[in-house]
């Protein structure tokens, strides 16, 4: 009896042991829409509610980090990928393969298909608002399971005018900016970085994601800075096909890009819409204050697949 005992206490640490290591990350590479390769990271427990990230222009798949390396491993299957024209994913030369809503839509399903998630919600950040928004128009909202908005509205609104004027320092350095995106040099291109990167957030967000983020947004190519800038954003025609897809709508307190007339848009077009603001925070809360958008994601997510089980 003391031999199975032990033989059962040696069996749990041994299982205990294996709980306590790090989830290994997955790399794979997925063929997009046109034959474009897609850089594509995928870690956590494989039967575990999914979750894809879709991130913001001219950075990539290591934006999401502060998710991607915390608890939510353990409790989630992420997905995570470099877009089109970003990171380690094909870089297309022509214009016409950045063009088209379902070019965007396609690569999404391709990366869902390839990965074997089901009903994932969806985490979409700033410019891949844009682009979850072309998966739901092309695709719909049958194959998700809930819709996580960050710092933007995926064109699903006609942005309403913020009470508050804009900051004349801030909208002069963001002209500045787009002026240079639209010259097709590295110098150009490293300026334009070096002027909007501090604008994403309000204070430091998670150490060394400005410095991952610099790194990121030396990737997008010159040539692909004008095409990616034109994505399709009026998608304000498929609202009434989302009416019964729950989303979560989370934004900074000092986000440039939204504000409380937004966000109080939304609600009135999808009136499911829960919406919560992070004070202190700007473009890029999710990695200024990652413990708290960490935590409403977990709890947003558990919500919506206990609901569409």
């Amino acid at each position: 009896m003391a031999g199975f005992r032990n033989l059962l206490v040696a069996c749990t640490l041994m299982v205990l042991a294996l709980m306590a290591q790090p989830v290994r990350a997955e790399s794979l590479y997925v063929k997009g829409e046109g034959g474009v390769p897609l850089a594509v990271t995928v870690t956590g427990p494989k039967d575990a509610p999914a979750i894809l990230f879709l991130h913001g222009i001219g950075l990539g798949a290591g934006s999401f980090k502060p998710q991607l390396e915390s608890d939510l491993v353990k409790h989630f299957r992420m997905v995570v990928f470099d877009l089109r024209g970003h990171g380690q994913s094909g870089k297309p030369w022509e214009v016409s393969a950045y063009a088209d809503s379902s070019i965007w839509a396609g690569d999404v399903k391709r990366v869902i298909d390839a990965t074997g998630i089901k009903r994932p919600v969806i985490v979409a950040w700033s410019y891949g608002t844009l682009v979850a928004a072309d998966y739901l128009r092309h695709f719909g909202p049958d194959a998700i399971s809930g819709l996580v908005l960050a710092s933007a509205t995926g064109g699903l609104i006609v942005t309403p005018p913020s009470p508050t004027p804009p900051n004349p320092v801030i909208m002069a350095q963001l002209t500045r900016s787009r002026e240079l995106r639209n010259i097709p040099t590295l110098s150009a291109q490293q300026e334009a970085g070096a002027i909007v990167l501090p604008l994403l957030v309000h204070k430091a967000p998670l150490a060394g994601w400005l410095d991952d983020a610099r790194i990121l947004e030396g990737e997008v190519p010159a040539y692909a800075q004008a095409p990616l800038r034109a994505h399709p954003s009026a998608n304000t025609d498929i609202v009434s096909r989302l009416q019964s897809l729950p989303i979560l709508l989370t934004y900074g307190q000092f986000d440039g890009a939204m504000s409380d007339a937004a966000a109080d848009a939304m609600r009135q077009a999808l009136p499911q819409t829960k919406v919560f603001r992070f004070d202190g925070a700007g473009h890029a809360m999710f990695a200024e204050k990652p413990k708290t958008f960490n935590r409403m994601l977990k709890e947003f997510v558990d919500q919506v697949w206990k609901e569409t089980k």
